[in-house]
């Protein structure tokens, strides 16, 4: 008679796909959007997903229900380095949004300047008084 040793049950698969990246870069993400005020569409596009995923990452952190996270040295450092990288990019964005203000700003002044010498040239019933002042 033969004995038989009865199967080890398979682990259940997990539903879904592993997400894109780890749990601390969604909170971060999310304490963005809720700390700092950016929107949906800004956030998605730093991060490189979607405004929907934003959106349910913010929802889940104001409910508090994020998941336990397991502690590895790699992932934090990957973090690290994702942070940094985010916050150059809104540095550099924030400086080119400076520049681009400031040549603006630069134009509008060199403009009302060439409109107040064009009006100096013209009489006109407010600069009246200071030309017959003049010519007596």
């Amino acid at each position: 008679m033969e004995v038989l040793t009865p199967r080890k049950p398979k682990e259940p698969k997990k539903i879904g796909r592993a997400p894109k990246y780890s749990l601390e870069v969604y909170m971060m993400m999310a304490k963005q959007v809720v700390e700092q005020g950016m929107s949906y569409r800004e956030a998605a596009k730093i991060y490189n997903m979607s405004h929907g995923s934003v959106h349910h990452w913010r929802k889940v952190y104001l409910d508090g229900k994020f998941p336990k996270m397991k502690k590895s040295q790699g992932t934090s450092v990957q973090n690290k380095l994702l942070q940094h990288e985010t916050h150059i990019r809104n540095l550099k964005q924030e400086i080119a949004d400076l520049y681009l203000e400031n040549k603006m700003l630069k134009k509008m002044f060199e403009y009302s300047q060439h409109l107040k010498k064009e009006n100096l040239s013209t009489i006109t019933s407010e600069n009246l008084d200071q030309y017959q002042e003049d010519a007596k």
